[in-house]
């Protein structure tokens, strides 16, 4: 890949991404239609098929059914989703690993209040095989808005869409937004009937390391990526704990083991400290240190997706 190209790299910086359309909709209606057959012929139903959901229940916070997906949707199915999943989250955010996800309902009545999920993943993602006709309403995945939202509204008459975005539930939608946002799920309404429901897959997305493709092996890159992280936090190690969140990294080496370019992939640091306004300068040292790396000639180019994780130890294992 030419720099030319690599320069065009967009950096994520935004708390969601929606992708409508995400699977081919034959996949999307496959699926769709074992849920569908799952709760049809309702004579049909036996103990080891149907009494499968936990009802997810704690005061104030959760209410809805869940299940793993296999119990209703073929389980080449939700393979075929998961591996194309693996490759979207490798591809956009720079992190390969995806947990395996619940299939939740939600029938009236059910919902999820505010909370965060910091400690689960970087990501979270919600698959949606709702109808998009349906005889319910709600069901919408609430994400708050960043920043100090009573500071910023102080002057300002505001409504919902001023503190929260409210993300419809729409057949073979996906959802993926930083696990650190404050979300929840809008009260659903309307008819008792499970297929009139809101359906999704839904877990989370974390970093496991850099993701290599080309000539050189892991093995080659990851130690000459390591000083640069060693040289990093040495310069910088009064202050790398006053940001947090992933940073990634797409590096493009030649044959001669030169860094052509370094483009930033994905950047969800924040500072603790919302007047801190640090992070910017530390980026561009950070980026100097991986383009000055030279790494061992090979028999073509190598790419090198990074993820480091500010906050915690740079040195972690899966890093």
């Amino acid at each position: 890949m030419s720099s030319k190209a690599d320069t065009r790299i967009e950096t994520m910086r935004a708390p969601y991404v929606v992708v409508d359309d995400f699977l081919p909709l034959d996949a999307a209606e496959a699926m769709r239609l074992d849920i569908d057959t799952h709760f049809g012929n309702y004579g049909s139903h036996r103990p080891e098929t149907h009494q499968v959901w936990n009802y997810w229940f704690v005061p104030g916070l959760y209410a809805y059914l869940r299940t793993t997906p296999e119990k209703l949707i073929r389980p080449d199915r939700v393979e075929s989703f998961m591996q194309v999943l693996r490759r979207w989250s490798a591809a956009a955010l720079g992190l390969q690993e995806v947990t395996w996800p619940y299939l939740s309902l939600y029938v009236s009545g059910c919902r999820q209040n505010l909370h965060n999920d910091s400690a689960n993943g970087r990501f979270a993602f919600v698959y949606s095989l709702t109808r998009d006709r349906r005889m319910t309403s709600g069901g919408e995945t609430l994400v708050l808005n960043e920043g100090d939202l009573f500071r910023n509204n102080v002057a300002t008459a505001q409504n919902a869409a001023g503190f929260y975005t409210s993300i419809e539930p729409r057949f073979n939608r996906l959802v993926v937004f930083d696990d650190r946002m404050p979300h929840g799920v809008e009260r659903v309404d309307g008819s008792m009937n499970p297929v009139e429901g809101r359906f999704v897959m839904h877990g989370h997305i974390r970093d496991r390391g850099a993701i290599v493709s080309g000539a050189l092996t892991e093995q080659q890159v990851g130690a000459v990526v390591m000083e640069a992280l060693i040289d990093f936090s040495a310069g910088a190690l009064s202050r790398i704990r006053l940001y947090h969140g992933p940073v990634v990294f797409r590096l493009f080496i030649g044959a001669n083991g030169v860094v052509k370019s370094c483009a930033v992939l994905l950047d969800r640091v924040t500072a603790t400290d919302a007047n801190d306004t640090g992070w910017p300068k530390m980026l561009s040292n950070l980026i100097a240190k991986f383009t000055a790396l030279k790494f061992p000639e090979g028999s073509g180019e190598t790419t090198v997706t990074q993820p480091v994780l500010m906050g915690t130890s740079l040195f972690r294992p899966d890093h």
